[in-house]
């Protein structure tokens, strides 16, 4: 006869868990509203879809002004004497419209300045040309 042994398998003593429920809290956080300072239509921040996600926020649309004309000047100076080049070409131009050409015929102007001989050259179109006194 075989000898049975008894032996007692080292096992763990069997623990009872319990389920838990985790509950998941998500606070939804309304996006802040967007105030634009131009006369253009309020934008609003879009309404959240669910609520268990956060909306996001919108980018702010900067409304833009009407931008500034900006202030460009040449001015000329010889010896003593000073002139602006926004004042010599409007007296080209006008000029020009003198000698019977129209002022909507005008494309392009090209303005020569010299103040030694106290005289502007114009030549309008690349085809007219013509001087002013200065």
């Amino acid at each position: 006869m075989v000898a049975q042994k008894n032996a007692k398998k080292d096992t763990a003593p069997v623990q009872e868990t319990k389920a838990v429920e985790t509950v998941e809290i998500k606070k939804t956080v309304a996006a802040p509203e967007v105030k634009v300072e131009a006369p253009v239509a309020e934008t609003k921040a879009a309404p959240a879809k669910k609520a268990t996600k956060a909306a996001p926020a919108k980018k702010a649309v900067k409304a833009e002004a009407p931008a500034a004309e900006k202030m460009e000047e040449i001015v000329i100076q010889y010896s003593a004497m000073e002139w602006k080049g926004s004042e010599l070409m409007e007296r080209a131009k006008a000029a020009y419209v003198a000698e019977g050409h129209r002022a909507a015929g005008i494309k392009s102007v090209n303005l020569y300045v010299k103040p030694e001989e106290k005289k502007a050259y114009y030549v309008i179109n690349e085809k007219t040309t013509g001087s002013i006194d200065l």
